[in-house]
């Protein structure tokens, strides 16, 4: 199933499936498209439950629903592929479902049981999962709940993490983040001006510091090794520290360092 549409502007798409995946791809400014197809097109039920599938537009809101599966349908796979202008936002609600963004959205939202997503760019990335592996290119704010999973980013703005299980790795932070969870491992290569809230039950940190930036340090482990590799001043600077990290943890290290900036990041 395909449908192509002429529009103006950018649109709110949704997708709504069980299992599967979902897939978005930029298009030139004016035109839209969606489909959806079975993922393994030798599969009856899929085909089927992909024929069953509708695709509408509606003003703005481009959507796709992939009917409730049922009992003759419960391991029925599809893959959504969606055509969308620049500027365009996404959300995804599923079972298990994995997501991929290429060519940038303004926002995405996913709410799943299990699945990954990987992101090249966008203005807000949200994501919700009991388990899940969320990989970003370059993001304004990114907010990710999972009950396992990681968080892997090269740049991001602010950042929100919590898990019972899992890790975040930043390539270059610039401005809040904020990591709780029962165990959980931290590691941000280059920490600019803002802040980093770091509390688990168990889990080590490690934090690059961007070379020029005042830190505010607050370091606490019940049971693990705390070091500050960074130049000590011997008064405040005057105005504030521009960057507080605040480390937090019942067992694991702390380490903060002179920050090693990411090529990859900030090309």
């Amino acid at each position: 199933m395909h449908q192509q549409f002429t529009v103006q502007g950018e649109l709110g798409a949704t997708a709504k499936l069980g299992s599967g995946n979902v897939t978005v791809e930029p298009t030139a400014a004016g035109v839209a498209w969606a489909s959806v197809v079975a993922l393994d097109p030798a599969h009856e039920p899929s085909v089927a439950l992909a024929e069953r599938s509708t695709i509408t537009l509606q003003g703005d809101q481009l959507q796709v629903d992939v009917p409730h599966s049922g009992r003759p349908f419960r391991r029925a796979s599809v893959a959504i592929t969606f055509g969308l202008p620049p500027g365009s936002s996404l959300a995804v609600r599923g079972g298990a479902v994995d997501v991929r963004v290429v060519g940038g959205l303004q926002a995405l939202a996913v709410k799943v049981g299990s699945g990954d997503v990987e992101v090249d760019a966008a203005t807000a990335v949200a994501v919700k999962a009991g388990q899940s592996d969320l990989t970003v290119g370059t993001a304004g704010n990114v907010a990710f709940t999972t009950g396992q999973g990681a968080l892997r980013a090269e740049q991001v703005g602010d950042a929100a993490f919590k898990a019972g299980d899992g890790s975040v790795d930043l390539g270059r932070a610039d401005g809040a983040v904020a990591v709780r969870g029962g165990s959980v491992q931290l590691v941000i290569r280059e920490a600019g001006p803002g802040e980093v809230d770091f509390n688990t039950g168990s889990g080590s940190a490690s934090v690059g510091v961007r070379i020029g930036t005042t830190v505010d340090l607050d370091m606490m482990s019940g049971a693990g090794d705390v070091r500050c590799d960074l130049p000590m001043e011997s008064s405040a600077p005057s105005g504030g520290a521009a960057l507080r990290l605040r480390l937090r943890t019942g067992s694991g290290d702390l380490l903060v360092q002179p920050g090693q900036p990411a090529t990859s990041a900030g090309a």
